[in-house]
């Protein structure tokens, strides 16, 4: 880097030297080769597909012949197979496969008051929690009010735990644990 002044204005001249040539070269190079390769993915991954019926279809004004995987039985099945020349492409299509569904998990509710401290008015409230005992990890645990308590409370059959039926805290001093809502 060499500074003159011109002007009474100081100026920083910078001269390209061979090592910064070959820099600037080879970022060029790989921002170009960057560009390539994305260019050809975005060209591999979208093609246009034209005039589909059961055995052919067009990509690119090519005509392709195509299987569905599904449907292999049938053909085999009434006796008449699919035989592709050596020069024509086959593919397979996969239907899309079908959306788990989240297992249900048991739910319970009941209108309780609440019995512990809370935001909660002491009114009738009634809210749905998951019928799962954090404390000893069972499932449809849950009793609803075995004890007779006149705010109503969720019970656990294997462990004797207590919990509010409408804040879902369990109903020890220094407890922290809590059902989960539903």
């Amino acid at each position: 880097m060499k500074e003159e002044t011109l002007n009474g204005l100081k100026l920083k001249i910078w001269r390209l030297d061979t090592d910064n040539i070959k820099i600037l070269l080879l970022g060029i190079l790989g921002v170009l080769l960057l560009l390539s390769v994305c260019v050809h993915f975005d060209y591999a991954t979208n093609t246009t597909i034209n005039n589909i019926n059961n055995t052919q279809m067009e990509i690119h004004n090519k005509s392709i012949k195509v299987v569905n995987s599904t449907k292999l039985n049938d053909l085999n099945s009434t006796g008449s197979y699919f035989v592709a020349n050596h020069n024509d492409k086959v593919y397979t299509v996969k239907e899309k496969p079908r959306k788990k569904r989240k297992k249900s998990l048991p739910t319970i509710s009941m209108w309780a008051k609440p019995s512990v401290r809370s935001r909660y008015s002491y009114t009738w409230h009634k809210f749905r929690w998951i019928d799962y005992c954090p404390n000893c990890g069972h499932y449809k645990a849950l009793l609803k009010n075995p004890k007779r308590v006149p705010e109503n409370e969720y019970t656990c059959r294997y462990c004797d735990s207590d919990y509010c039926a409408v804040t879902g805290k369990e109903k020890y001093s220094y407890s922290k644990v809590y059902l989960r809502r539903a």
